[in-house]
């Protein structure tokens, strides 16, 4: 048997399809869908020859079943949290006029509060928000002062270059007016 999907999540209230199909080479007797792990239940058994089915109460005006010749679509809807379970569907199958029980891996059905599904989302948008923040904050000042100090590095170069540009030409004025005396004066 297999049984499809392997994990389903939802909130409560929605709707989910499981689908089981039998591959054997016996002659499909019926199939079952078994809820299993947390309170054990049959959930639904269909006769394959007649097409009555059989639906535990827990269930009854809350599932919908679709039947193709060895394949069962199950939908369950109005889910609620107590419907958290693990799902199985098994087949009863007569090979060789022998009967045989074939078991898929199941579905997990994990059914969640509506308020924890909204509430989860929202407690992580203000965390996202104060980071984006931060991050935007934090790379706006690096440019800032990037910015500064290059401005405050290209002034600072100036200033030393005027500065050594009159340095040298005062002193050598000076050297060249005591070496050279003056040359006006007559002696």
């Amino acid at each position: 048997v297999t049984q499809e999907p392997a994990i389903l999540i939802v909130n409560e209230g929605e709707s989910v399809n499981i689908t089981c199909s039998v591959t054997n080479k016996g002659m499909l007797v019926g199939m079952y869908l078994k809820r299993e792990v947390v309170n054990a239940m049959e959930v639904l058994y269909i006769e394959n020859n007649s097409h009555t089915s059989t639906v535990d109460f827990h269930y009854k005006d809350r599932i919908e079943i679709s039947l193709l010749r060895t394949e069962m679509r199950i939908t369950l809807h109005r889910l609620q949290k107590n419907d958290t379970a693990v799902y199985v569907c098994s087949g009863s199958t007569l090979e060789n006029f022998e009967p045989r029980n074939v078991l898929s891996h199941g579905t997990i059905l994990v059914v969640k509060e509506m308020e924890q599904a909204e509430c989860c989302v929202a407690s992580w948008v203000p965390y996202v928000l104060s980071f984006m923040v931060l991050i935007s904050v934090s790379a706006l000042g690096y440019l800032i002062l990037s910015h500064i100090d290059i401005k405050k590095h290209c002034q600072e170069g100036k200033k030393k270059q005027a500065n050594t540009v009159y340095e040298d030409m005062s002193y050598t004025r000076r050297v060249n007016t005591l070496a050279t005396g003056n040359s006006y004066s007559n002696y």
